[in-house]
């Protein structure tokens, strides 16, 4: 037999006193109290009856008079009507909302503390003020406010004089402001609550019904003046929900406001003689278990064994979630024993995946910069989150796959309009620019419900009809505001919103296990208590709300500080507990990822306090870091054959060939170019906002090609004059612009212009170009041989070696940056816009994977000379290596020759690749048969530094 709850005996009470139901007003604080009340006093009538009529507080105010309740955003607009007309300087809505709220919050708790704003408002400018101000107050209140006014005496701090300048207007504010509202028949609820409480024997002179007011705490000074005029004015009794436990004891906070009412002349008469204790007999376990979905886990497996007790009543089982995060882990962990279920929290909009579309589609309405030319322009981040989004799935998904892909590889932060040419009307509807935001979205939403309904999926249709009502209504209140409103702000407006609005979960209230939060609980018992996130910070939760109230002033006045909070919280803990028989906490023990690994203050006092026994659990699964194995591929038959497409031989779109680069990757780690070239796995295309080396890299190239092939062809000559540079520096910018926009894609020329982290870029290109043309005009006359040349396997040998018992020609080439002929001399130049050096320690070195100074670039540079050498049919005398690198390039004096660079000597320049042929030829020999040698296999590198930037670590486990 369950024992008897608050409900039920308050039920018994009401029809005990009462012979007729009909005249009974029921008063909660909430309305799900109310349906609890109806159920309990519907078991105990043996016959047909009138109910009596059960209300929350708010309803009842509501109800008995005139003024409409506004909501926050619309108290904010009115507020700031009125604000304009005291503002200083001048200030936009976007500025003003978010302190507005704050002193609209203000302004509420002044009213339901029945504060007198004249006083509280008070600004004190001498010592003589402050000695005779508030005289109203109480000795100890008037030492609270002193403190704070004396810090502003003799004279002010620059903060304290920006505080009053706003302090002093906040009365003629709060004046005006309430007075329009009241004047519109409007007000917030702290106004109502005001005006009701004023006007209670206009309201009910006549009023004759018995009324009782059940489970209240923590009133408000108008709250408690309404309490006090119906049970001194009309008889009214009170229900409290208390216990002896903390009632009794001074010590215990969550009695506080019991106490105070106890002791009042008219209140006190409404308390019982002796209070019932029950914080007894109670079986308490607290769990402490690693993160929060270990919580859940364990919970379901509590809740498994429940219910196998044939005494099991789901309904007088709750679970409390004083985070509303863990609903769906919660819901998802449930064991199927558990086939009835009742929500209290509500699914919050925010968490619906209509709202992180919305949010895109208004993020897509605010790009980084605008377009000149008023044509509409796109930011990368939303356009892609957009076209990815699940709600868009099956709308033209190859085209979409098309667009993104062809934005990832081009790397185009910036997209244009004319850019994007789908033929869905949806699409076209999302992607154009929005007049008017919130109508844009409603737009949206239309178009997204009619292509949601021909899938018949009922759960999006309902978020997107949610939505669009909520809209609607938000619209209607900001009106032609829209227009003065910045996205930026519409943004936070809209996130803030969506926090706060919820859709309940349908089903009945009345039976099943309860998924409640903490303030749902009230006036509601439990046989079966289970507390999630039984955590400090958070229950009880930290107050967040600012106040423009100092706290001196705050507790001079009686208004709400945090042992006030703390109070409230309290309370709804302890009486929570009060009638229950098992209680589980659950709280997390890690400290991090933004978690407080210590369990609640109030579980720490209860279990010192009550005498209770606890039972302590600790789950941890512990954790065992596998080591990680070396990773090793073997040179199989099977690999051997996917080794053939860089083979002599080798035809179609699988032939390849190794440039330099696939040599210098395969002597930093044999794994890596197993995985690119042999394997062939590429990293996937990512955006990068700021231009990363390799894309700096090749638009200095493309330019610098760009501008000498242009030049040549339009001159029909090969030779460069010193005189030609005044042309080819002019033509500087136009192959800039046009390698910018072949690179990034974008149609119309007209669209690009190089700003913000792209016109740093342009800038040190530009200087980087420059200077290369300023050396090169003072090498010039020379003759260009050849631009970017093996872009047509040009430059391309097939070498061959001796290996695994067998003759193989391996396929090689190289995309050499640029040749030209002075006096017979061809220079091999090659471009480097990163730290590369010049210099190497021997031709032995460039092979050498163990050679920590082994350069890259020179290994490079002479593997295109090698090239040359081989390939290049006409006359010349000198093959010259030479690194036009950024690091040297204005250096004074500087040359793009390499340099041979013994220790303790001076570099010596290699004016000639050829005496270093025979001990090249060599170690590339050896290189070229090691990486076709069966007996060597692909591993991993020695050196992990080299695994920092590696798109393969994750593969390997480093």
């Amino acid at each position: 037999m369950p024992k008897s709850t608050f409900i039920q005996e308050l039920a018994e009470r009401v029809l005990r006193e009462n012979q007729s139901l009909e005249h009974i007003t029921m008063i909660f604080p909430n309305r799900r109290a109310g349906l609890f009340f109806r159920k309990a006093l519907a078991k105990i009538i043996d016959k047909p009856i009138w109910m009596p009529e059960v209300i929350s507080l708010e309803d009842f105010v509501l109800r008995h008079q005139p003024l409409r309740k506004i909501d926050t955003l619309e108290g904010v607009f009115s507020l700031f009507e009125v604000y304009k007309t005291f503002q200083q300087q001048e200030e936009s809505f976007d500025q003003f909302f978010f302190w507005g709220e704050m002193i609209l919050r203000d302004f509420n708790e002044i009213d339901h503390y029945l504060v007198d704003p004249k006083k509280l408002f008070t600004s004190i400018k001498t010592q003589k003020e402050l000695d005779e101000e508030f005289y109203f107050l109480d000795e100890e209140e008037r030492k609270v406010i002193q403190s704070f006014w004396a810090s502003f005496l003799p004279k002010a701090s620059k903060t304290q004089e920006a505080f009053l300048e706003t302090w002093k207007i906040l009365l003629p504010i709060y004046e005006d402001f309430t007075k329009k509202l009241i004047a519109q028949g409007e007000g917030y609820m702290g106004l109502i609550y005001r005006e009701f409480s004023d006007k209670l024997e206009q309201y009910f002179g006549d009023f004759h019904r018995k009324i009782y007011f059940a489970g209240f705490n923590a009133l408000t000074m108008t709250e408690e003046r309404i309490f006090k005029y119906f049970v001194k004015e009309k008889n009214a009794s009170i229900a409290w929900d208390l216990d002896a436990y903390y009632f009794e004891n001074k010590k215990q906070e969550a009695g506080y406001f019991f106490r105070e009412y106890a002791r009042d002349t008219i209140l006190s008469r409404t308390f019982p003689e002796e209070q019932e204790s029950r914080f007894n007999r109670k079986q308490v376990t607290k769990t402490g278990v690693s993160l929060e979905v270990g919580q859940t886990k364990a919970l379901a497996e509590k809740l498994e064994v429940l219910a196998q007790d044939p005494n099991f009543i789901p309904d007088r089982t709750v679970i409390v979630l004083p985070q509303e995060n863990m609903l769906f882990p919660v819901l998802h962990a449930l064991p199927e024993s558990i086939d009835k279920v009742n929500i209290t929290m509500g699914l919050p909009l925010k968490e619906t995946p209509v709202f992180s579309l919305l949010e895109s589609l208004l993020m897509l309405q605010n790009p980084p910069r605008k377009s000149e030319v008023g044509k509409p322009l796109f930011y990368y981040k939303p356009l892609i989150d957009i076209l990815d989004h699940p709600l868009l799935q099956g709308v033209e998904d190859e085209k979409v796959r098309e667009v993104v892909g062809n934005i990832r590889k081009r790397n185009q932060i910036i997209i244009y309009h004319e850019d994007l040419e789908f033929k869905s009307e949806l699409l076209n509807l999302i992607f154009r620019k929005a007049d008017h935001p919130l109508k844009y979205l409603m737009e949206v939403l239309h178009g997204l419900h009619a292509h949601w309904k021909e899938a018949k999926h009922d759960l999006e249709l309902e978020f997107i009809v949610r939505f669009y009502e909520h809209l609607i209504s938000l619209n209607e209140m900001i009106g032609d505001r829209q227009d003065e409103l910045s996205y930026d702000f519409l943004i936070k407006l809209f996130r803030k919103i969506s926090k706060s609005l919820k859709i309940p979960f349908t089903g009945e209230p009345l039976n099943g296990l309860q998924i409640m939060g903490i303030l749902e609980t009230r006036n509601l018992d439990f046989d079966n208590v289970f507390v999630l996130n039984m955590n400090e910070d958070a229950w009880p939760a930290p107050p967040k709300r600012g106040s423009f109230v100092p706290y001196n002033i705050r507790k001079a006045f009686e208004l709400p500080i945090q042992d006030h909070h703390d109070a409230i919280y309290a309370y709804l803990f302890y009486r929570l507990l009060q009638r229950a028989d098992n209680i589980h906490f659950y709280y997390n023990t890690v400290s991090e990822f933004n978690l407080n690994g210590e369990i609640s203050r109030l579980v720490q006092q209860l279990e010192i306090e009550s005498g209770i026994p606890f039972k302590t659990e600790i789950l941890a699964n512990p954790v065992k870091v596998p080591s990680t194995d070396a990773i090793t591929v073997e040179k199989t038959d099977e690999i051997f054959d996917k080794m053939r497409r860089y083979l002599d031989g080798a035809e179609g779109k699988n032939a390849s060939r190794f440039t330099p680069s696939a040599f210098n990757i395969y002597l930093d780690c044999r794994l890596k170019f197993y995985f690119r070239y042999v394997e062939q796995l590429w990293e996937p295309d990512e955006m990068q906002e700021e231009m990363d080396a390799q894309v700096f890299g090749n638009i200095l190239h493309d330019t610098m090609e760009l501008i000498y092939r242009d030049f040549t062809k339009k001159e029909k000559r090969q030779e460069i004059y010193p005189q030609d540079f005044f042309w080819l520096k002019a033509g500087v910018e136009g192959a800039m612009k046009q390698t910018f926009i072949k690179h990034y894609g974008i149609k119309n020329e007209k669209n690009f212009k190089p700003e913000g982290r792209t016109l740093i870029a342009w800038d040190i290109l530009k200087k980087f170009i420059n200077q290369i043309l300023a050396l090169d005009e003072t090498y010039a006359p020379f003759r260009i041989v050849a631009l970017e040349a093996g872009t047509r396997d040009g430059y391309a040998v097939d070498y061959p070696i001796e290996v695994n018992g067998e003759s193989i020609e391996v396929r090689l080439k190289g995309i050499i940056d640029r040749l030209d002929y002075k006096q017979g001399k061809v220079r091999v130049l090659d471009y480097k816009t990163g730290r590369d050096k010049r210099e190497f320690n021997s031709v032995e070195s460039l092979t050498n994977r163990d050679d920590a100074g082994r350069n890259k670039a020179v290994f490079q540079v002479f593997f295109y000379s090698y090239l040359f050498m081989k390939k290049y049919q006409e006359e010349y005398e000198i093959i010259e290596p030479g690194i036009l690198n950024s690091s040297d390039l204005f250096k004074k004096g500087f040359d793009s020759r390499v340099y041979h660079k013994e220790p303790r000597k001076p570099g010596i320049p290699v004016t000639e690749f050829r005496q270093y042929l025979e001990e090249f030829e060599e170690s590339l020999a050896e290189l070229v048969t090691e990486v076709f040698d069966k007996s060597v296999p692909f591993d991993q590198t020695d050196d992990e530094k080299k695994c920092s930037y590696c798109s393969f670590k994750e593969i390997c486990g480093r």
